[in-house]
């Protein structure tokens, strides 16, 4: 049993004999994409939940805001955000675990992981969920740009795997953080593609404007949305946007929205546990972010059978679109969706107007859309991290499904 002194859990020396032991390591369970993956990852480990000691270790404390399926011990590091706490306060708690592999999501996840990971673990898995080189300039500047570009550099190499969500992903990592191609590999997100459907076809919990565009994401400045409120307010479309979505950049959205006289015609829902009720009944999705790694909103629209317009940041949209943008201002038909430079609030105005002028093209991009996502079905997907994670710790698939199932555990905190 796990018990936490100043903040830190203390745990069991060593594996129960036979049973081998992975620590999965996350930053906290939000609402992103990283989170979803991981639960999908979980759910479809099937038997391996009986073969497999499974650990969750969260370096920051913070409320769940997402259901994970249960596991044998979680830990909180309370490392309050701070990478140098989260790979101290990890090296002793993997220290004690002596982990047969430790995976891990998410960039400060995966920084501690590299740190610390490979001196405690047979095996250390990194799964970078962004697309690194975009998301550090994106946030940091000068000397501390420089350390967090340096850091991949000199330790991901040290890692015995690091798996990009995208081809753009896993091409930025070798392309410019020296990662040596032979330890990459690209795992795309997996989903649930009649569950998503199914959900979409429930009824609204809140009511909604007949005819609307809709957007959905964290509420930051990577995500685009105040170039996205200048483009909707220069296309002057006739039907309203609705944004869904939460974070800090929601007081100066709003002021926007405010300052351009768009209150009645912009609305910011907040975040819903389940957007796809709102997602199913627009006319298509936008999406303005200028840095992703496969981009959930963009592919659960698709599975819904909506036409999207994305701007092309790496990395994600031109993959899941199937082309890419053109020189400014332009707007390209690609074979599932529309898609226009990052940062040129003219292509996305224009597109904005294209696709809510032509119903056409919004059903035969919808299509398309529906088709391209039949590739992503989550059974077809996510095994492939598990016969990753079976050959690292040296089981076979067989031996890790084929074993009776074991008392359920209470998930402990």
């Amino acid at each position: 049993m796990a018990s936490r002194h100043a903040g830190r859990a203390v745990c069991p020396a060593a594996a129960p004999a036979g049973r081998p032991r992975i620590v999965f390591v996350m930053n906290s369970i939000l609402t992103g994409g990283a989170e979803r993956a991981l639960g999908t990852m979980l759910r479809t480990a099937n038997g391996r939940l009986n073969q497999y000691e499974i650990h969750l270790v969260l370096l920051d404390r913070e409320p769940d805001r997402r259901k994970m399926p249960q596991v044998d011990q979680r830990h909180c590091l309370d490392a309050g955000g701070s990478l140098w706490r989260s790979a101290a306060r990890l090296d002793r708690l993997l220290k004690r675990l002596k982990p047969d592999l430790v995976v891990s999501l998410l960039v400060r996840s995966n920084y501690a992981c590299a740190l610390v990971g490979p001196r405690h673990a047979k095996a250390t898995v990194l799964c970078e969920r962004m697309h690194l080189g975009s998301h550090l300039a994106g946030r940091y500047r000068g000397m501390k740009l420089a350390a967090l570009r340096l850091m991949p550099r000199l330790f991901y190499r040290r890692a015995t795997r690091v798996l990009g969500v995208s081809e753009g992903v896993r091409r930025d990592l070798v392309d410019h953080f020296g990662v040596p191609e032979t330890l990459t590999g690209t795992i795309p997100n997996g989903y649930y593609l009649d569950e998503i459907v199914a959900a979409g076809a429930q009824a609204p919990a809140i009511p909604l404007p007949p005819d609307y565009i809709v957007a959905v994401g964290r509420l930051v400045r990577a995500k685009g949305f105040s170039l996205l409120i200048e483009a909707y307010h220069r296309a002057d479309p006739p039907v309203p946007l609705l944004i869904l979505g939460e974070g800090t950049e929601r007081a100066a959205l709003q002021a926007d929205i405010d300052r351009r006289g768009l209150g009645a015609r912009i609305r910011l829902l907040g975040f819903l546990e389940d957007p796809f009720t709102i997602v199913s009944r627009a006319q298509f999705l936008v999406s303005a972010s200028h840095n992703e790694g496969f981009p959930n909103a963009i592919a659960e629209a698709m599975v819904l059978g909506r036409p999207v317009l994305a701007s092309d940041c790496p990395s994600g949209p031109a993959e899941l679109l199937g082309g890419r943008s053109g020189g400014p201002g332009i707007v390209i038909e690609a074979p599932n969706g529309l898609i226009v430079p990052d940062h040129d609030v003219d292509a996305l105005s224009a597109g904005l107007r294209r696709l809510t002028g032509d119903a056409a093209l919004r059903d035969r991009l919808g299509a398309a859309a529906r088709r391209r996502m039949q590739d992503f079905s989550v059974g077809s997907v996510t095994s492939r991290y598990w016969d990753i994670f079976d050959r690292l710790i040296g089981l076979s698939p067989a031996d890790a499904c084929d074993q009776p199932p074991r008392p359920a555990k209470r998930s402990r905190r």
